[in-house]
């Protein structure tokens, strides 16, 4: 099995010189991890075999050079370009990526950029990742899609292949509250576009329980357990906290001494290391150690803070203001509290290779992480693993993923100066047989879910949920084969009956209910089945019969309105009941409805002859969903005894008379004449005692993705309609 994973930068960087390519590792937590986990592929058996990363490789080449730079590449490090100008590239990274995505991302709103511009360019250039994918992407691959440069890819790769599709997001989700200030069409497609995946995975629990709020308030899509059912498929959205690969921390020699190390002496260091960004809170840090000093003298010429801030995001305005500030800061607080002997802050704008921050984090008395808002923070994790003599204290804030592992650590509020400064005196006066402990317990928790279990436990979730996805439900959906055997039963038999629900299944699901009116096309579909192939109809709704009758009342359909209050057989014309029914029970429960509809801004009542119906299709989607529950528990209690049923449907409730069900109703139709094929399609979880009625010779269809008593599965409403014009042709060999 292959795996093809996708990123905005590939693991290495090209460069060009006197005509030649060069290449050099990219920096980052998601090369670093990605590449640690593929690098395990070779020592141990696992689902994956060979693997091929897409990515861009950094720099811009001509026609020419195209070919050159693939067989590089590939042969090199087993990766595949994608091709964009440096130009492009820029505008995205630094534009809609940079300017919008990572502020609103981060809980920085104030800095957004909303730029249509920005926006246009960011789905060219997942279109162009798209058609890439589409030119080597073979059957049975697994194509896993990494973070929030790539978010439209999956729906847009979903539109071709059905091969399985997982979204990792490495930064935070937020709230709605703030994901809402993105503007509609963006915010829209940005969610449909990761719900193109199969898995969508997160680093935190709070992370995927935000996205899946945003999907129920802005999509109006709901899920059970993490798992959202849309248009024939299943999507499983999870948490996967990412780790790192703990022994080429902890195992890693370093020579002793080190080159590139000051001399230590008598001075405990606190160790700070971010990238230059907004969000690492690297202000509030400087200000928390100078707060510390000016609240501890005793440790004038005692401490220093070595922070090393590695450069980012250049071209971004926002980031040059942040360093700044930062050089102003850290000048200040040498100058008001340094001497010729002792500099309290030392500041290294640079990036560091791997041995010297190893060495960096094994001297260190206490690391200093302050993030505002952090995806994970693999430097914590990097700092605590690389600790072999398990000693030193982590500071960390509370508002990264990795705090959620790391709960021995020092957890503080990055906005409070002076938590920042009390962390840090309590840190310095933590005893090492503590620090020991404290680092133990993290260290056994780092070794046993590291990056190489990270990542093998998405790929595993991934291919099982494809894998539960097509033993529940994709053996149920019609084949060929089975399409041709229903409509050839259908044109050789001599009695038929078509046995159909209204909504969902002849007409869409619509949160307006006057728009689902049937269309001209469909009442001369309807017609024509029964003219030309003698096939009676009987269409099951819960909607009153004076609707069914300006609907549907003038074509040869027989009719059940109300669930089943009320039929009419076309033949007779009239309404008649198929039992004698009571609407006395209204009075008691129209008063309950109101309390309720009073309490959901946007619902309303519709009674009818012998039911009541509560809809909320203009209320809020979520606070409809507490209310409605609590609504149906309410009705289920006082009505116990009062012989009535309740209904679930598209954002309506309907409540009528019980002792009638779409299984008695559909024993009453079958029972007029002896069939000798029964066709019946519905697409709520009602018509399931309609499934259960039927003889076993019926076929019985159900539509959309969910556990069924039907032989069979559709995928979507406008697949009946297809399947009824067959009915109506009788013809065989044809496909839907």
């Amino acid at each position: 099995m292959r795996l093809l994973i996708v990123s905005n930068r590939l693991p290495v960087s090209l460069t060009q010189k006197n005509g030649e390519f060069h290449s050099e590792k990219s920096a980052g937590g998601l090369v670093s991890g990605l590449s640690d986990y593929l690098g395990s592929l070779k020592k141990s058996s696992t689902e994956v075999t060979e693997y091929l990363w897409l990515g861009w490789p950094g720099i811009s080449v001509n026609e020419k050079q195209k070919n050159i730079v693939r067989e590089k590449i590939k042969s090199d490090f087993n990766a595949a370009p994608v091709f964009l100008s440096e130009k492009l590239m820029d505008k995205v990274y630094l534009g809609f990526c940079n300017k919008t995505i990572w502020p609103i991302f981060h809980y920085f709103p104030n800095y957004a950029v909303f730029d249509r511009d920005f926006w246009d360019e960011y789905k060219r250039v997942n279109e162009i990742f798209r058609d890439d994918l589409l030119d080597i992407i073979r059957p049975g691959d697994i194509i896993w899609i990494h973070d929030y440069h790539l978010m439209l890819l999956p729906q847009l790769l979903r539109e071709k292949v059905s091969n399985p599709i997982g979204f990792f997001l490495h930064i935070p989700f937020p709230t709605y509250e703030v994901f809402r200030l993105l503007p509609h069409e963006s915010r829209t497609r940005l969610l449909t576009g990761m719900l193109g995946a199969d898995l969508i995975g997160f680093h935190t629990h709070d992370y995927s329980q935000y996205f899946l709020r945003c999907v129920l308030r802005i999509l109006g899509l709901e899920h059970h357990m993490g798992r959202i059912d849309l248009s024939g498929r299943s999507i499983k959205v999870d948490t996967f906290p990412m780790g790192v690969d703990y022994n080429k921390f902890n195992k890693f020699q370093i020579p002793d001494p080190h080159p590139d190390l000051p001399d230590k002496k008598n001075l405990k260091i606190v160790l700070s290391v971010d990238r230059l960004d907004y969000s690492k809170g690297i202000l509030n840090r400087l200000k928390g150690f100078e707060l510390f000093l000016q609240k501890n003298p005793q440790w004038h010429g005692k401490v220093c803070l070595s922070m090393i801030v590695v450069p980012s995001r250049i071209g971004v305005d926002s980031y040059q203001e942040i360093k700044s500030s930062l050089d102003e800061l850290v000048g200040f607080i040498n100058g008001a509290y340094g001497n010729f002997r002792w500099t309290p802050v030392i500041y290294q704008f640079t990036s560091v290779p791997h041995e010297t921050l190893i060495a960096m984090f094994r001297m260190s008395d206490v690391a200093l992480l302050t993030p505002l808002r952090d995806g994970m923070n693999l430097v914590a994790k990097e700092y605590v693993a690389s600790r072999n003599d398990k000693k030193g204290v982590l500071i960390l804030s509370e508002f990264t993923g990795a705090s959620k592992e790391l709960s021995e650590s020092i957890i503080i509020n990055p906005n409070s100066i002076d938590e920042i400064a009390e962390a840090i005196k309590l840190a310095l006066s933590i005893p090492e047989k503590d620090q020991i402990f404290n680092n133990s317990a993290m260290q056994l928790r780092l070794r046993r879910y590291d990056v190489t279990r990270w990542a093998s436990d998405f790929v595993h979730l991934l291919n099982e949920t494809r894998r539960l996805y097509s033993q529940s439900f994709r053996k149920k959906f019609i084949t060929n084969e089975v399409l041709d055997k229903i409509l050839s039963d259908h044109r050789k038999a001599s009695e038929k009956i078509l046995i159909v629900n209204y909504d969902g299944t002849l007409v869409p699901l619509s949160d307006i209910p006057k728009s689902t009116k049937p269309t001209p096309a469909l009442l001369n579909l309807l017609k024509d089945i029964e003219g030309h192939t003698n096939t009676d109809i009987v269409i099951l709704s819960g909607r009153s019969k004076e609707n069914l009758e300006r609907w549907l009342g003038n074509i040869p359909v027989n009719l059940t309105a109300e669930h089943g209050s009320w039929l009419k057989e076309h033949k007779y014309g009239e309404w008649t009941q198929l039992k004698t029914l009571s609407g006395d029970w209204k009075d008691d429960v129209l008063p309950i409805l109101e309390v309720y509809t009073d309490r959901l801004p946007g619902a309303y009542i519709k009674e009818k002859d012998y039911s009541l119906s509560w809809h909320y299709q203009k209320s809020d989607i979520e606070q409809a969903s507490y209310i409605t529950r609590d609504l149906t528990d309410h009705l289920i209690s006082i009505t116990a005894n009062m012989g009535i049923q309740i209904f679930q449907g598209n954002k309506v409730l309907e409540i009528s008379n019980s002792g009638i069900n779409k299984g008695d109703l559909a024993r009453h139709w079958l029972n007029k004449k002896k069939y000798d094929f029964i066709l019946a399609i519905g697409a709520g979880w009602s018509d399931e005692l309609l499934f259960q009625s039927l003889p076993k010779r019926a076929y019985s269809i159900k539509v959309g993705l969910s556990p069924s008593e039907a032989r069979y599965l559709l995928e979507k409403q406008s697949d009946v309609i297809s399947l009824l014009k067959m009915l109506k042709e009788q013809k065989v060999g044809v496909t839907l």
